[in-house]
């Protein structure tokens, strides 16, 4: 997946500036695809150049004016193409930091390798705990469109992503502390 699908997935609800759209990111989809505001204005600039969306100018009053993307009859091709055209061997392209480290801990005394496993076991939890305050909100909602359920369903994944590394954690302090 690419950010400029993203971008059009978030635009074909509603128009974003780029500021926006990077909050929109970090606060539904933060925890399985990150956006940096410099990424998501890069994208922007890439895809209104593709003919993917368009930008409008906002004046506001006591405040500097500001940019605001929509997506265009080809963005929305392009979204709807990239949502039906899909190869599932993507998804098995995997980059794990921590796993990175693990595989050469061994360089490293093995007391920070087990202080590392703490923080990123700790991380876990607060990122998992951060899913549960949004699926809160989303139950006090009340609807069931099938926007909510797609989006409970990400929700599940990113618990059950984060409780296995906070279990692999787990395995793998008690290893390393013998």
């Amino acid at each position: 997946m690419s950010l400029k699908h993203g971008l059009l997935g978030f635009l074909s609800g509603q128009e974003w500036s780029g500021y926006d759209l990077e909050k929109l990111f970090r606060s539904s989809i933060g925890f399985f695809w990150n956006a940096k505001i410099s990424q998501v204005y890069r994208d922007l600039h890439t895809m209104e150049d593709a003919g993917w969306v368009v930008a409008r100018d906002v004046i506001q009053a006591g405040r500097p004016n500001k940019k605001v993307f929509s997506i265009t009859d080809a963005g929305r091709e392009e979204l709807e193409n990239w949502l039906t055209d899909y190869s599932i061997e993507n998804d098995f392209e995997i980059r794990v930091g921590i796993l990175m480290r693990m595989f050469f801990a061994a360089k490293r005394p093995k007391e920070e390798t087990i202080a590392l496993l703490e923080r990123f076991r700790a991380a876990c939890y607060k990122a998992k705990a951060a899913l549960g305050g949004i699926s809160e909100k989303i139950e006090a909602c009340g609807t069931e469109s099938m926007e909510i359920l797609y989006t409970k369903t990400t929700l599940s994944y990113g618990g059950r992503y984060y409780q296995m590394q906070i279990d692999w954690c787990d395995e793998t302090l008690k290893i390393l502390r013998g």
